[in-house]
């Protein structure tokens, strides 16, 4: 069946501030509602979020239950202000973590509102994983599978900007803008990447995995992005390493987005480079 692990972000540039007075909404090409799945369910896997100055918390709801047990408060999550630096440059916090996960469900929708200091910017991005997304056939690859297929690591720069808009994502930016040492006969397993700064999300986006997002949250608290994506794998224990064609380079996008406008983070994208689709037999 057609499995995805895809990326959303929900966010507001300036809150009225109050309790649980603002509500985030989806950013550009993503959704707070939950697709038409085959089975019916799916699973948030992943979440984390960005106060830009204050300290916040956040409600998750849905009208279903069995997702976050009532429409009044749902799950209330806590995100501690200037987490890891100072105002203006803190970093986003973690609010589900794996083993844990929360079910959704075929063309639910979820609400996420905030009680915040007024003029704050507010982010929170989370991963959903689906079994069977009609459409979608993503490229992910087991560790054990990638290490098979290894001919070499690569390190590669991409310079994404966030947006000049707070909590929005930038321009996005192919993977081989900044550094074009990729080799076209081969293929590449993102395992995770680098930053020079914190940043709220980093998203890659590419054709392969169905033209959804895919990606995490840069800097402190979470100081092994260099693995990211390969430490999600074992956790889980399922093939959640992005692949992509040394050929198709040019269509994998990097987008960033962060309580504070116009962000730069340096992303050094690490990758192994493999003799042969890694994603093959990897699910």
């Amino acid at each position: 069946m057609p499995r995805a692990v895809v990326l959303n972000t929900a966010s507001k540039a300036s809150t009225t501030g109050g309790t649980f007075a603002d509500t985030l909404t989806a950013n550009n090409l993503d959704s707070l509602s939950v697709p038409s799945l085959q089975s019916g369910r799916g699973n948030i896997i992943r979440m984390w979020g960005i106060d830009s100055a204050s300290v916040c918390e956040l409600s998750l709801t849905s009208n279903r239950p069995d997702t976050t047990h009532d429409p009044q408060f749902g799950i209330r999550f806590n995100i501690p202000p200037n987490l890891g630096g100072s105002a203006g440059t803190p970093a986003s916090a973690p609010l589900l973590e794996p083993p844990n996960s929360i079910p959704i469900f075929s063309g639910d929708t979820l609400a996420m509102t905030v009680t915040s200091t007024a003029s704050d910017a507010v982010v929170v991005s989370w991963l959903s994983e689906y079994q069977d997304l009609p459409g979608v056939s993503a490229k992910f690859a087991t560790w054990d599978r990638v290490q098979q297929l290894r001919t070499s690591d690569i390190g590669v720069r991409v310079i994404p900007v966030a947006s000049g808009t707070k909590g929005a994502y930038g321009t996005a930016r192919a993977i081989n803008a900044d550094d074009t040492r990729w080799t076209g006969s081969r293929y590449y397993a993102l395992v995770g990447f680098t930053v020079q700064i914190p940043v709220t999300t980093v998203s890659f986006r590419y054709s392969g995995w169905g033209n959804q997002r895919y990606g995490c949250p840069a800097g402190v608290p979470f100081l092994t992005t260099s693995n990211f994506f390969l430490d999600m794998a074992a956790k889980y224990n399922e093939p959640l390493i992005p692949c992509f064609s040394g050929f198709d380079v040019g269509n994998v996008l990097v987008e960033v987005a962060d309580d504070a406008a116009s962000t730069s983070p340096k992303v050094d994208v690490l990758c192994v480079e493999c003799s042969a689709d890694p994603s093959v037999g990897g699910y």
